[in-house]
């Protein structure tokens, strides 16, 4: 049960309000900006202008925590998104598809352009295989 409506509302009053929050440091703040940025990073959908704008917005410190608390998974994840043909060298370990984003992000790789993938069409003459088992009392009864 949330105990606010929202919590943009109850982040805004935290940081309108710092008399009120004396032992909210700055690495808590930034600690929060790190969790909230883990969350877009590994989120599906972002291009790679979507994190260079994030990059720009949180600052470029922050977002390389962000990246480096990244869980191997997540990592590799990602650089696949950015790059749907990546040579699975750069992508097989955590830290080398690590690296592999850091290259995406700085421009260092070059990116095939997207094309648009005709929609394949069966062929009107190939005839439906007939299936062997479908009438097997196996099959039927799952035995």
């Amino acid at each position: 049960m949330a105990l606010t409506d929202s919590g943009r509302t109850a982040l805004s009053a935290i940081l309108n309000n710092e008399t009120l929050f004396p032992r909210v440091k700055d690495a808590d703040l930034i600690a929060a900006a790190i969790k909230l940025a883990r969350k877009q990073v590994i989120a599906a959908g972002l291009t790679r202008d979507d994190l260079l704008q994030l990059k720009t917005i949180i600052g470029a410190d922050v977002f390389e925590k962000t990246l480096e608390g990244l869980s191997p998974h997540h990592v590799k994840l990602l650089a696949r998104r950015l790059d749907k043909s990546a040579p699975e060298i750069e992508v097989n370990t955590g830290s080398s598809a690590l690296a592999y984003v850091r290259q995406i992000l700085s421009g260092d790789v070059a990116m095939p352009a997207p094309h648009p993938e005709a929609p394949s069409t069966p062929a009107p003459d190939a005839a439906a295989k007939k299936n062997k088992y479908l009438g097997r009392k196996a099959f039927r009864t799952g035995r």
